[in-house]
Formats: structure tokens, sequence, C-alpha cells
């Protein structure tokens, strides 16, 4: 998607407002000569009203997935290497992710986690499990002395 012609036609049909609906700004779009992908991208906006944060955001998640979708490694045929460092990335976004991003994100991230996460079980099912993280070592510990 072209980032500068989604900004400055942003910055053009939002002079002067704060919120504007997706159908207003798409036939801004439309009568800008917005490019084929700019266009489809506003097409597939919810109803409602969007600020021009809200509605960049919308648009670079789109096109971020939409990248993802065509260049993402389906997780079964990463290396053990990358998929480990894949899961460990996903765990190291997951609440920028869960505070921040959008809800196509956060499904987008969830999809990822849980599709990574399978296949490394899968490939690793007798992994070592610390004892500390069973319910049984939890007990084994001694109570936290306040002072």
């Amino acid at each position: 998607m072209a980032q500068m012609q989604i900004s400055e036609l942003l910055e053009e049909v939002y002079v002067g407002q704060e919120r504007l609906t997706r159908d207003t700004i798409h036939r801004h779009a439309v009568a800008a000569g917005a490019a084929p992908d700019v266009v489809a991208a506003l097409d597939r906006l919810p109803e409602g009203e969007y600020s021009l944060v809200e509605v960049t955001e919308v648009l670079v998640v789109a096109d971020q997935d939409r990248v993802r979708a065509d260049l993402g490694v389906p997780a079964n045929q990463l290396t053990d290497d990358d998929l480990s460092r894949e899961v460990t990335h996903l765990h190291q976004t997951r609440e920028q992710t869960f505070r921040h991003g959008s809800e196509q994100a956060l499904a987008r991230h969830d999809e990822r986690t849980a599709e990574l996460e399978e296949e490394y079980l899968r490939r690793n099912p007798q992994r070592e499990v610390d004892p500390d993280r069973l319910r049984s070592g939890a007990r084994l510990r001694e109570p936290v002395q306040e002072t």
C-alpha cells in the first residue's frame, strides 16, 4: 500500500475535521484517484466514524496483515531455531499488542501465537518443565516474609 499516498489523502480529508465517516473518507479517496489498494482497504473498514489516528491505524494494520499473510511462513515449515525465535518475539510483543493494538492486530497476534505454540508443543512433547512452575513445587517454596 502506498503509505505516502495514504498520509497525503488523509491529511487533505481531515483538514478542519476531527471525525469522519468511512463513506466520506472513501468518497474522497475515489475522487482523488487513490490507488486501488488504498480504496480496497477503505472498503474493508467497518461502518462508523473515525479520527485521523484511528483510520491511519486501521489502514497500516491492514497493510501489515496483508504483508504477513503474503510473506508469513507457516509454523510447520519453520526450522526449530526460527520457530523458537518467532515464539519468543510474539511473547515479547504481547503486552504492547494487547494494550495498544487494534482488534484486527490483537486477533492476528492471537492466531499466530496459537499456531506457533501448537507447533512448538508438537515438536517438543517432552520439553523440560520447571518443578517450581507446578502446583506441588509452588507449595514447597517457603512463604515470603514481609519485613
